[in-house]
């Protein structure tokens, strides 16, 4: 086990005060369990780095990496809830979503009518709320869906008499998980809300855009590894109340044949262990990056180890972009955004602020092989306190298409120029610094 003060070192110790984030490294011993993943894996034998990169991304992932998945990238709310829509129509026999925010307007009214229909058809049908998330919602709207005979749950309540323990409500449910029939999985940074009712591409600007048109990124995921998904689903359902019961294996997790050939895991952080395995697959990203490492991430707040990582990855050679919000509905969190830009210019990595939608998408490309896109950020909140999930695809093909997104991204944003910069004013040097101070809360 390996905090992250110590991933690379463990007599180094972590800042005072600051809780050292653990992450456990797994041995890779699946490769002659399975000959299917370990065929796959010698596609990259012939290029040493790559396939170091692989190796270190999965050995701390909490999950072992599978093969024979087809994944898809959805771009923003349009695409990504039509994609949903047509696989919880064809449902059969269960539908399971897990979503920090389910808004009970526009695409939330929506989507509960497609759940009580399936549910009327005798389709079961679950859905997990962050209590947090979906503050907004009114609980008439899930009493609604009970009544439907759909089974409802609240993560982490905050209403003191629902859950007592009120120090819980740091830790929330801010993963995004829809699950078709055990088959079909979706996962990424989109929860079920209006405002991802338009695209990105319609261009909302600062004022339309807090409400409407965010830009985001969902993935579509189908072979061997939605079993990953419905394990944690099942595990977040089963905190959330009791268990299941009589769980009927081969209906929730029947077998699934090869769908593609992409090599999938999906690493995930919970509230309730001390292995923080999505920090664990960025460091091991970052510090293993030979060619580009490529991000888009909607809320920046990493702490000084990652920031390293990227600065040394950019003075090895590496070519590091990152795309960020040039608004966004957390002004505090983009003031501790901000705060890292002198130091990632100066290093030499390239940073691009987009501006004409808000941007909540969390991805990362590495050396045109590995992506990860889901739900957390890179910020202490969603290594500490959240849990989460990332899809990490190994795939050059996906990769591919990741990169294409990203080109697009970067063509709609403006690059942060270090000169100008630096001029910015001491007021607004003051507020990245307090900001800064808190950097372990938000």
């Amino acid at each position: 086990m390996l905090s992250s003060s110590c991933s690379t070192n463990p007599h180094v110790e972590p800042p005072e005060n600051i809780p050292p984030i653990l992450v456990r490294e797994r041995a890779l011993t699946e490769d002659a369990a399975d000959p299917i993943l370990h065929k796959a894996l010698e596609e990259y034998s012939s290029q040493p780095q790559v396939r170091d990169l692989v190796d270190a991304v999965r050995r701390y992932s909490s999950a072992p990496l599978t093969s024979g998945n087809r994944v898809s990238v959805l771009v923003d709310g349009p695409q990504t809830f039509s994609s949903i829509e047509s696989e919880l129509r064809k449902a059969r026999h269960h539908i399971h979503v897990e979503t920090f925010i389910f808004s009970n307007k526009g695409i939330g009214e929506k989507f509960a009518q497609i759940l009580v229909e399936k549910r009327k058809q005798g389709v079961e049908v679950r859905v997990l709320y962050d209590s947090v998330g979906s503050l907004d919602t009114p609980r008439s709207f899930f009493d609604e869906l009970r009544s439907q005979g759909i089974e409802v749950r609240e993560y982490h309540p905050v209403n003191p008499i629902k859950n007592p323990a009120v120090w819980e409500i740091q830790n929330r449910d801010h993963r995004k998980i829809v699950i078709v029939d055990g088959r079909i999985g979706y996962t990424g940074g989109i929860n079920i809300d209006n405002t991802y009712s338009s695209s990105s591409s319609s261009h909302p600007g600062p004022k339309r855009g807090i409400e409407d048109g965010w830009r985001d990124t969902h993935v579509r995921i189908e072979g061997p590894v939605v079993k990953q998904l419905q394990d944690l689903f099942f595990q977040s359902w089963n905190k959330a109340g009791d268990p299941v019961q009589a769980v009927d294996t081969a209906a929730y997790y029947p077998t699934i044949p090869a769908a593609g050939d992409a090599l999938v895991t999906i690493a995930h952080n919970d509230s309730d262990s001390d292995d923080r395995s999505l920090y664990g697959t960025f460091l091991a990203a970052f510090t293993h990056a030979s060619t580009r490492l490529w991000i888009t991430h909607a809320y920046f707040v990493p702490n000084e180890e990652l920031l390293k990582a990227l600065k040394e990855a950019a003075q090895r050679g590496v070519d590091v972009r990152i795309i960020l919000p040039a608004f966004t509905d957390s002004t505090i969190v983009l003031k501790g955004t901000q705060a890292t830009y002198s130091e990632l210019l100066k290093s030499g990595v390239h940073l691009y602020e987009l501006k004409d939608a808000l941007l909540h998408a969390k991805t990362v490309t590495i050396d045109g092989t590995v992506s990860i896109v889901g739900s957390a950020n890179l910020d202490m909140r969603s290594f500490v306190h959240n849990d989460e999930d990332n899809a990490i695809i190994v795939s050059h093909d996906f990769a591919s298409r990741m990169e294409e997104v990203f080109r697009h991204d970067q063509q709609n944003s403006r690059p942060v120029d270090l000169a100008r910069w630096e001029q910015r004013s001491w007021w607004q040097r003051v507020k990245e610094f307090s900001v800064k101070l808190f950097g372990y809360w938000i």
